[in-house]
């Protein structure tokens, strides 16, 4: 729950106390919160004691920053155990520090020993297919960490697994342990790699490590695939031995005993219903699946049953925005187990629109299962519906949504917060909504010490901040004031610059440029002329005696 709007309020040293409180527990931060946070701890100075706060702390601080706490060495291993993903995969704040940590370890080449991976940690996440292939299996531990790959990265890991000549050997020898060491990096593998791990190996894995491992159930099923043959029979009736029991259903290996054929003919006269929940937790292929879902339909032909909604986990992506018609969604908690599974948008759209249509309010739990991902799917109706008190509880993602929706929805959260206009908790209620905030409002604001993030401001509706002045942009940013310059060459921040004097900008010192030189006069020039009724010779001749007439009044000023 930590702002920068909160920091306000604290003595820097205190500050600085609450900061070390935040490594013993812990706590995990987000990227504007840490932004924040870096510049409140740095206040008086860098700290000497820099290992006393959040490892994540470091990732906005320099090695130069570190020297009094410790060596390149000791920072850049430190940086390893962050959470880099604070920063984003392609920032240019992630690049450089993968630079400066290459160069304080002396790595010249694109070769990196196992001594230098363990220093790297999570860095190693950002290195090129070409270090991957050059350092054979010494960064596979550190690889295995990894959220994700970028292609030439996962054809590196392929390369390098593939040859064999790591120190897991080769594919063909590898067991269940083999596979639960490098479980991170599974959904990396492609079919020629898993064709050639033993089956009973894959089986083993699947049977006792599963259940621990990182991966989704999607990524699971790709190790299904590869267990059942290739060749589907047709099957006429279900096989011997293959008939679906009470002990086949409890059974998580389920999908690996039945091609989609079998499945089908062997599930006829079976009824799914109350083992639903259980059977979708199981690595189903997209074959089985389907399957699944048709027996489903058979079973309920005008519509399946509310009781069921809340059980259909990955079966929501087969489901038709037909068979929704024909569905009764007749509460909120109904709509949240349906979205939850985040089906695609005009699924979604279509669960909402029946939602709304069999007359359901959009309450707190309806709004909390559309907010973060479905908001803007709603039209301008179904926004006015809203009741503002329903805001107060609600979490909303507004990023994507249409003026006119940010418009609707700022409206109703200023009413709903109005209450706490005063508190230092309004500012943090209030900001999700900021995007569909008038001029003055925001001019209220900069008086109020909310150090709004660079982010927000740039997300302001266009005409409320070109309305803004300096000071009441300086008023809204406060500690932020500095992240200015990043943003300055992009929309709509470089356009309120390009408003400002100069002269004016660079008494901030915070080296923003493009403003208004001293005398000289911003045209906005509109992009399409409006109609003159006034003949086109007429119109020619005024233009081009525009120049002149512009000079004239200037002497004329001048002289006068």
């Amino acid at each position: 729950g930590f702002t920068c709007a909160a920091a306000n309020e604290m003595e820097a040293e205190r500050f600085q106390e609450l900061a070390k409180v935040m490594k013993k527990k812990n706590v995990k931060l987000e990227e504007d919160q840490l932004s924040c946070l870096v510049k409140m701890v740095t206040l008086h100075g860098i700290p000497k004691d820099l290992d006393s706060y959040p490892k994540d702390l470091l990732l906005f601080l320099s090695s130069s920053d570190y020297a009094a706490t410790g060596s390149c060495r000791q920072y850049f291993a430190n940086i390893g155990k962050a959470n880099l993903d604070v920063l984003q995969r392609e920032s240019s704040q992630r690049k450089q520090l993968l630079l400066e940590a290459l160069a304080c370890l002396k790595i010249p080449g694109t070769q990196v020993n196992e001594e230098n991976a363990e220093i790297l940690g999570r860095l190693v996440c950002d290195l090129g297919g070409e270090y991957i292939r050059s350092s054979g299996g010494n960064l596979l531990k550190q690889l295995n960490q990894c959220e994700s790959f970028l292609p030439d990265q996962e054809e590196a890991i392929r390369s390098v697994i593939s040859s064999g000549n790591t120190t897991f050997g080769p594919l063909v020898a590898w067991s269940a342990f083999t596979l639960n060491e490098l479980s991170g990096l599974i959904p990396v593998f492609d079919h020629s790699i898993l064709q050639k791990i033993p089956k009973n190996a894959l089986t083993l894995w699947l049977k006792n490590f599963a259940h621990d491992s990182p991966l989704s159930r999607e990524q699971l099923a790709t190790i299904v695939e590869e267990l059942l043959p290739t060749r589907h029979k047709r099957a006429d009736g279900c096989p011997p031995g293959k008939q679906i029991t009470e002990t086949v259903l409890n059974d998580d290996l389920m999908p690996i005993w039945y091609t989609p054929e079998e499945l089908h003919a062997c599930l006829k006269n079976v009824s799914l219903e109350n083992h639903l929940s259980q059977i979708l937790t199981y690595s189903f292929t997209t074959q089985q699946l389907a399957v699944l879902k048709k027996n489903l339909d058979e079973t309920y032909p005008d519509g399946y049953p509310e009781r069921l909604f809340p059980k259909l986990g990955p079966l929501v992506s087969f489901i038709t925005p037909e068979d929704i018609s024909r569905w009764k969604i007749t509460s909120a908690d109904t709509l949240a187990a349906l979205l939850k599974d985040q089906p695609p948008d005009d699924q979604a759209s279509a669960m909402i629109k029946r939602y709304i249509g069999l007359g359901n309010a959009l309450n707190v739990t309806a709004l909390n299962a559309i907010g973060m991902k479905y908001v803007c799917l709603l039209n301008a109706n179904e926004l006015n519906v809203i009741d503002s008190n329903s805001l107060k509880l609600a979490s909303l993602n507004l990023s994507a949504c249409s003026q006119l929706a940010k418009d609707i929805l700022y409206a109703k959260a200023k009413r709903a917060f109005s209450d706490q206009h005063y508190l230092p908790a309004y500012y943090g209620l209030i900001e999700p909504y900021l995007g569909g905030a008038p001029g003055a409002d925001l001019r209220d604001l900069s008086k109020d010490n909310v150090n709004m993030k660079v982010s927000t401001l740039a997300k302001l509706r266009t005409d409320s901040l070109m309305s803004l002045t300096l000071s009441e942009v300086q008023g809204l940013l406060g500690m932020n004031l500095g992240d200015l310059e990043k943003w300055q060459n992009k929309f709509p921040i470089r356009e309120w610059v390009q408003r400002q004097k100069q002269s004016e900008l660079d008494k901030l010192h915070v080296g923003l440029t493009g403003g208004t030189q001293e005398g000289y006069m911003n045209i906005v020039i509109p992009k399409f002329q409006p109609p003159s009724s006034a003949p086109l010779g007429t119109v020619a001749m005024t233009l081009h005696l525009l120049p002149a007439l512009l000079i004239s009044f200037l002497m004329m000023s001048v002289l006068s």
